[in-house]
């Protein structure tokens, strides 16, 4: 059950990166928007770094922050770079 738990956690994360790198993408600049991923992947850090340890995961919650942090740090980058990209030609 605990894996399980653990499967839908990082696919809502994936999901929250997309999103939060989609919106992060129609700010002003790259830099703002790399700025804006970057608070978000910190965001998420301290999410799963939280929930991580009330969710039996104790023993793995910084590894699993870590990742997650570089997960939604790499996912949203693209993300936005390709939003910015999408608006910029319309």
């Amino acid at each position: 059950m605990q894996y399980e738990y653990l499967f839908w956690s990082m696919a809502a994360m994936v999901a929250a990166a997309l999103a939060g790198g989609s919106l992060c993408g129609r700010l002003r600049s790259v830099k703002h928007a790399l700025g804006g991923v970057a608070a978000l992947a910190a965001a998420v850090f301290v999410a799963v770094f939280v929930l991580s340890r009330r969710g039996g995961f104790s023993d793995l919650s910084v590894m699993l922050s870590i990742a997650a942090f570089m997960f939604s740090l790499v996912i949203g980058t693209a993300a936005s770079l390709l939003t910015r990209r999408i608006l910029r030609r319309r």
